[in-house]
């Protein structure tokens, strides 16, 4: 498990490469099934927000065993780093009521760990079948555009309230179609002190907006691309 920007030792890098190092001082890199292993990450000024920072700020980890297959297996999440001073008992940032994470990707079930199970499992065929898995019809229906794995809307959660300072984490992920823009109606956010209604995200890319919803309703939240926009990659949010 390899985190972004905290700091940490070579024994909690969560990556295995030829730094050096041999097996025995790197049993980070690769957890073995049934075994352990305790990584300790510390959090530094230079880990947390910077002069042009909000209060808080977001970073990612995912496993580095084969990335691009464990990522698009869904091996990754978010972490988020409170400037000192500025945070509630949980860690929370105390001048923000709501917070919401965003993975803006295009998971490519054809590289996932589960390829071979969801075959089995929906379909009739395995993957012995290589004209399957050759087909470009088959391959293209494996790319699954969403935001935090949602597509068409369906992703649950996402009110606030009239008012709210609402914080925004974006995280993209991906490859080279992986070039996002996220959008909101009905409302604005600010990044870096600019006032925008759509942000720019590249594949590991990470971005913190500040919203503060003022117009009533359901809204759309999607990928302003335009194939994106075709495959499903939208979400709802709710301002009550």
């Amino acid at each position: 498990m390899h985190p972004h920007g905290v700091f940490y030792d070579k024994t909690s890098e969560g990556a295995s490469y030829n730094d050096g190092t041999d097996d025995s001082e790197k049993l980070d890199g690769v957890v073995a099934p049934g075994n352990t292993h305790k990584y300790t990450w510390k959090v530094p000024s230079r880990a947390g927000p910077g002069p042009n920072d909000p209060s808080s700020i977001t970073w990612m980890y995912h496993s580095h065993v084969d990335s691009p297959m464990d990522t698009n297996s869904g091996l990754v999440g978010p972490m988020i780093v409170t400037a000192k001073g500025m945070a509630d008992s949980n860690g929370r940032p105390l001048d923000v009521d709501r917070e919401f994470v965003s993975l803006f990707t295009v998971f490519d079930e054809n590289s996932s760990n589960y390829l071979c199970d969801n075959l089995e499992t929906f379909t009739q065929e395995t993957c012995d079948n290589k004209e399957v898995l050759e087909d470009e019809g088959f391959a293209e229906s494996n790319l699954m555009h969403g935001i935090n794995g949602y597509l068409y809307g369906n992703q649950p959660g996402l009110d606030m309230n009239q008012g709210d300072k609402v914080r925004w984490y974006l995280i993209g992920m991906g490859t080279e179609v992986d070039l996002h823009t996220p959008h909101w109606h009905g409302s604005t956010v600010l990044w870096n002190n600019n006032r925008v209604d759509v942000m720019e995200l590249m594949p590991a890319s990470l971005k913190v907006v500040d919203m503060i919803p003022d117009d009533i309703g359901t809204w759309l939240y999607h990928c302003h691309v335009n194939d994106h926009i075709m495959a499903g990659m939208s979400s709802l949010f709710t301002v009550n």
